[in-house]
């Protein structure tokens, strides 16, 4: 419709670009007024969802580029025929990922992890794929996987956006950093920044394992707009909200493919899972959602690879598999179901070729495919398994150091630690082949009732429902895909049953489980009414159950609504600074060339330093066990470069007796120029050092499994941490039923807290001894 502006002329022609321009820049300039005339009220500086806007400004750009890339590289390497919209945005998003974490890979290397490169790298990527997605976008004639959203899908998709924003909210503010990300993950980001380029944790055996999702988000970390450290975490949490809702997207596209049918609001079926609001398994700046990203599209492009076994889809494939890889090592839960798929289809299509059939591709076709797909997958884990060459000639490191012998720096037993210690023993399946397949069967049908390693009181909260649904497959029939479905899924638990009891790491194929329940409850739908009835009461129990689990994390949803609330008043940023804020003063105390030795702890995200633990089987630089007198903690120190010590006062006792009291000792009477940052203590190491002595005589009352007696301080070596049949100890010197006749020999009393020793004892203690702080609830007393 041509509109026309009245004059005294006459009416006047005017185009209709002309009419929507007018109308933009009225309401530009009536926008302008209003933000000038807030202005007025509270100052542009003080408003926190203009933080929050630069982080979302950031956070489209990232998910643009590697949507963008992912697309032509999908494009070139699997047909558009053979593949749906959703599919394509499905298997792009990853794919750019993998491509984006390359080239931060190459920054890295190149010492250029700045602001310049922050911003040149995705829109060099933007700029180079700009044309072929515009083209892409204009032949689009509906919105990608679009449906018609009415009925059931309709209120299932209402309730979904809602959780999802539930789940955002509960991931927005820095109080949503979780243990492992406030230890590992974002510390790895944090120091990557720091210095501008890759480096390498001695003192941290864990950083050393492949992290695509702190490598995505250093770019969180260097971008410019974020002038807070809290700012820069909030920054990485957007992050991995943003790679949860391309999970989503997974769901949706993978679902439909094993339902067969297209059918909208599929991508819900993940709130059948309300483990994901819950602690340790939610949103909170870890791994494990970066690697649940891959699961559903290597499952794709492994169907589209076994049609055929052609050779630019297994490379597709094989991308994805080092995606997945290269985001945490429990890919393996996915990749040895769909290996053995790949090989009973592989077998299947080689007899067919032998009984005459032309159609069947050839033995060598289907070897090709194999190779391309794990020679790419190992191509892209290269960066990492170099680098581990350079840094502790191993490319496993930690992993492997019996095989890699000259692995550095290490300790003695350092491959028998990691297995045990670094590896939880006990959330290891028993040893024997026999009772581990046993036990392996069992949790495959039962670990979503008995869970393992949980922080909810062992209430079940995962795969519930995928469990009850799997009977349905008897009344559906012959639906082939949906059967593959179930039995790959299954495999994936069996795996995780055979390997490592810690139900977190089933996020790694939640994507894959949830789409498998929603293919199945679809195909169970179209039984009948009474079916539909039966559906709607198990998804009734579930969801009744699992609303207060989506409210698990309140907390963090008080947490961000309060940022909102404090921004009417400007007093967002004060908050936002109050979050860790005694990592971030002490590190801000420390010289820029400092290098912190943290004490039986490992959070350590704020202090931003070179952090070395000394936690018995998390680190290879530190080992307790040769030293007699803190003289030799003081030498080792010097040698690896420590400047200060931190700890905290009161935390639990340290892995063996020996390190208590050796640490305490040290850092309690010879560290220097203290200072307090809340429950953190940090000093200076000695100067001048620690006298040298000889072997510390320690004296113990009460302490639990150790006979009252004088030992040599390095008899104190038992470490509580291994399996009971490897805690070994010393043996005492001597041993008296009065501490009070072997205390002219010690230079050291260690007792139990509540330990009561005889009249005698305590008038020598009070007279020849004073108190030094310890942790775990111990007392230790020093000779004057």
């Amino acid at each position: 419709m041509k509109w026309r502006w009245p004059s005294r002329l006459g009416s006047v022609r005017v185009p209709p670009a002309v009419d929507s321009l007018a109308a933009g820049a009225i309401a530009v300039v009536g926008a302008l007024f209003l933000l000038s005339w807030f202005a007025r009220v509270r100052p542009l500086n003080g408003w926190f969802v203009l933080d929050l806007a630069v982080i979302w400004f950031w956070t489209l750009v990232l998910s643009a580029a590697c949507v963008s890339v992912g697309r032509v590289v999908v494009d070139r390497l699997l047909p558009a025929p053979d593949r749906t919209v959703l599919e394509t945005l499905a298997l792009s998003f990853p794919v750019g990922v993998v491509v984006f974490v390359l080239g931060m890979t190459a920054g890295g290397f190149a010492h250029l992890f700045n602001r310049p490169f922050a911003v040149a790298w995705p829109a060099l990527m933007l700029i180079a794929t700009a044309r072929p997605t515009v083209e892409w976008l204009r032949g689009q004639a509906t919105p990608p996987g679009h449906v018609a959203l009415r009925g059931l899908p309709l209120v299932l998709t209402m309730l979904g956006v809602c959780l999802v924003l539930l789940l955002y909210l509960g991931a927005l503010s820095p109080q949503a950093v979780n243990y492992d990300a406030g230890w590992v993950h974002m510390v790895i980001s944090q120091d990557y920044a720091r210095e501008g380029r890759i480096v390498a944790f001695p003192g941290d055996q864990v950083k050393n394992l492949p992290h695509l999702g702190p490598m995505l988000c250093t770019w969180a970390f260097i971008v410019p707009g974020l002038d807070l450290p809290q700012l820069r975490w909030m920054m990485a949490l957007h992050l991995e909200f943003s790679v949860f809702l391309w999970t989503l997207v997974t769901i949706a596209a993978v679902a439909r493919w094993f339902a067969e049918r297209e059918v909208g609001a599929t991508w819900t079926a993940l709130m059948l899972f309300p483990g994901i609001f819950v602690y340790d398994s939610n949103l909170g700046g870890a791994g494990d959602h970066f690697g649940a990203l891959f699961a559903a599209p290597l499952l794709i492009a492994t169907a589209k690879t076994l049609r055929r076994f052609d050779r630019r889809a297994a490379v597709l494939a094989g991308i994805i598999a080092g995606g997945a890889i290269m985001a945490k090592l429990q890919a393996f839960y996915v990749l040895m179901p769909l290996a053995v798929w790949a090989l009973a289809r592989a077998g299947r299509l080689v007899v067919r070729r032998s009984r005459g059939d032309v159609d069947a591709p050839e033995p060598r076709a289907i070897a090709i495919a194999f190779a391309c797909t794990a020679g790419v997958a190992a191509a892209l884990l290269l960066p990492h398994l170099a680098s581990n060459v350079v840094f502790f000639r191993n490319p496993m490191y930690p992993l492997m150091q019996d095989v890699f012998t000259h692995s550095t720096p290490t300790v003695r037993d350092a491959p028998f630690l990691v297995r045990n210690v670094l590896a939880d023993w006990g959330s290891q399946p028993p040893a024997a082949l026999g009772q581990r397949l046993a036990h392996a069967f069992a949790m495959t049908f039962s670990f979503s009732f008995i869970p393992h390693y949980s922080f909810v009181n062992e209430m079940p909260v995962f795969g519930s429902v995928f469990t009850l649904a799997l009977p349905l497959l008897v009344p559906i029939g012959r639906a082939r895909r949906v059967w593959l479905g179930a039995a790959l899924v299954l495999g994936m638990v069996f795996t995780w049953a055979m390997s490592y009891w810690v139900d977190r790491n089933l996020q790694a194929f939640l994507p894959v489980m949830a789409a498998v329940t929603a293919a199945i409850l679809i195909r169970a739908w179209e039984l009948g009414w009474l079916a539909r009835a039966g559906v709607v009461v198990l998804l009734a129990v579930q969801l009744a159950w699992a609303v207060p689990w989506y409210f698990q994390g309140s907390d963090r949803l008080i947490g961000a609504i309060n940022l909102f609330k404090a921004s009417t008043e400007g007093h967002a940023r004060e908050i936002l600074r109050t979050y860790r804020g005694q990592y971030v003063a002490l590190g801000e105390s420390l010289p820029r060339d400092a290098v912190v030795m943290l004490h039986n702890q490992r959070r350590m995200l704020g202090i931003d330093r070179p952090v070395i633990l000394d936690w018995m089987g998390f680190q290879t630089i530190i080992d307790y066990q040769p030293f007699k007198t803190p003289r030799d903690l003081y030498d080792r120190l010097r040698e690896i470069g420590v400047t200060h010590v931190v700890w905290s006062q009161g935390d639990e006792e340290a892995a063996t007796m020996q390190a208590e009291i050796i640490f305490d000792v040290f850092a309690q009477v010879y560290g220097r120029n203290r200072q307090q940052f809340s429950k953190l203590t940090v000093a200076a190491m000695p100067s001048p050092p620690p006298p040298a002595e000889d072997v510390y005589k320690v004296v113990t009352v009460g302490v639990r499994g150790y006979p009252d007696g004088l030992y040599d301080v390095d008899a104190l070596f038992r470490n509580d941490q291994l399996p009971p049949s490897y805690r070994k100890q010393g043996a005492p010197l001597e041993i008296s039923p009065s501490p009070a006749a072997l205390l002219d020999d010690a230079r050291v009393v260690l007792m139990a807290g509540d330990a009561a020793p005889d009249a005698e004892t305590r008038a020598r203690l009070a007279r020849d001894f004073h108190d030094v702080p310890a942790g775990g609830g111990l007392r230790l007393l020093l000779r004057n």
